[in-house]
C-alpha cells in the first residue's frame, strides 16, 4: 500500500434517533474532514466509541462510507478487541477494502497486562492475517487499555514482521515517550494524540497527529504540519490555537462527549450529541460551560460543521 496518513482526525461516530450509527452523518463529515485538511480519517478509535458498536456493525459502516465516495486509502480503521479472532475478522475486512492500515491496541479486559501477553496477542493475530497482514499501527493508549505496548514489544514486532507494523499512535501525552519511540524505531511512523505536541513531534523526527481536536479545526492541524515542513514563522499560531482549544477546553471534559457537544452546537443539529452506552451527552450545566469555554474560538472554526450535505 501507499504511504499511510499523516494528518488524521480521530472521526468522532454520530448515532441516529435509535442508536444505530448514522452513516449519512459520518459520511458527511469524513468528507468535511478531508476538505478542510485532513488527509486521513480514523474510523472507530476512542473518540469513535469503537467499543460500543459490534462487528457486523463496524463492517457495514466501513462499507457505507466508502461507498459515499471516501477514498479507503485515506482511511486507518480501529479494528482492535479484547480478542485475537475479533480483531482478526475486523482487521481482515478493513485492509480487504483498501484501507491505508488499521489501528490496533491491546485487549483492555484483563489486567494488569503484560508484555508477554501483548506480544502473544498481536504475534496471533499477524499469524492469523496471514499474507494479508499489513499496515498495523499500534494503539498505545494505556489509559483507557490498560495495557501499554513497551519498546520491548515493539522491538520484537518488528524483528518477526518488519513490513507489517509501520506505525504507533501515542495518546499519553508524554512527548519524551514519542520522541523515544522515534530515535529507537527509525522505521516507526509515530503519531501524537494529542495537538499541542504535533509540531515538537516533528521536530523530533515524528510522522503525524491523529487528534480529536481534528473533528472541529482540520484546517489549523493541517496548517501545522504544512508550516512546520515549509518552515513558515506562522506555525506558532496556528499550533498556539490549537494547543489553547484542546489543552484548555476539551481536556477539561469527557472528549467524545465535548466533541460531539461543539459540534451540535456550531451545526444547530441536535442529533450530534447522541452517544452510544454507556456514554451519555453532557449534563446541562456542563453544556453551558462549554460553550461559554468555546466561544472565543468561533470563529476559527471552518464552515459547514457538522452539517449532513458538507463535503
Amino acid at each position: 500500500m501507499g504511504n499511510l496518513p499523516t494528518v488524521c482526525a480521530a472521526s468522532v461516530t454520530p448515532v441516529d434517533i435509535v442508536g444505530a450509527a448514522d452513516t449519512q452523518k459520518l459520511s458527511a463529515h469524513c468528507h468535511w474532514l478531508l476538505n478542510n485538511g485532513c488527509d486521513g480519517v480514523v474510523l472507530f478509535g476512542t473518540t469513535g466509541e469503537a467499543a460500543s458498536f459490534g462487528i457486523e456493525e463496524r463492517r457495514s459502516v466501513l462499507e457505507e462510507i466508502i461507498a459515499s465516495g471516501i477514498d479507503s486509502a485515506r482511511l486507518i480503521v480501529g479494528t482492535g478487541c479484547c480478542s485475537v479472532e475479533d480483531t482478526m475478522l475486523l482487521s481482515r475486512h478493513a485492509l480487504a477494502t483498501g484501507c491505508a492500515g488499521i489501528l490496533i491496541h491491546p485487549p483492555f479486559f484483563f489486567r494488569p497486562a503484560t508484555d508477554e501477553g501483548s506480544l502473544a496477542f498481536f504475534t496471533e493475530l499477524v499469524e492469523s492475517l496471514g499474507a494479508d497482514a499489513r499496515d498495523i499501527v499500534l494503539y498505545h493508549f494505556p489509559d483507557a487499555t490498560g495495557a501499554p505496548i513497551n519498546s520491548a514489544v515493539i522491538e520484537q514486532l518488528m524483528d518477526r514482521y518488519p513490513s507489517v507494523f509501520v506505525g504507533i499512535k501515542d495518546s499519553t501525552g508524554n512527548l519524551d515517550n514519542m520522541i523515544e519511540l522515534s530515535r529507537q524505531f527509525p522505521d516507526l511512523k509515530v503519531y501524537t494524540g494529542d495537538d499541542h505536541l504535533l509540531w515538537p513531534l516533528l521536530e523530533a523526527g515524528g510522522y503525524g497527529a491523529i487528534t480529536a481536536t481534528a473533528n472541529l479545526m482540520p484546517n489549523l492541524l493541517a496548517q501545522v504540519r504544512v508550516d512546520w515542513h515549509e518552515k513558515r514563522s506562522n506555525v506558532h499560531s496556528a499550533h498556539a490555537t490549537l494547543s489553547q482549544l484542546w489543552e484548555e477546553v476539551l481536556l477539561k471534559f469527557p472528549i467524545s462527549e465535548a466533541v460531539k457537544e461543539v459540534v451540535a452546537s456550531v451545526s444547530g443539529d441536535n442529533g450530534w450529541r447522541d452517544l452510544r452506552p454507556p456514554l451519555s451527552p453532557l449534563p446541562v450545566p456542563l453544556r453551558v460551560q462549554l460553550a461559554q469555554m468555546v466561544a472565543p474560538f468561533a470563529d476559527r472554526f471552518p464552515l459547514g460543521l457538522g452539517e449532513r450535505d458538507a463535503k
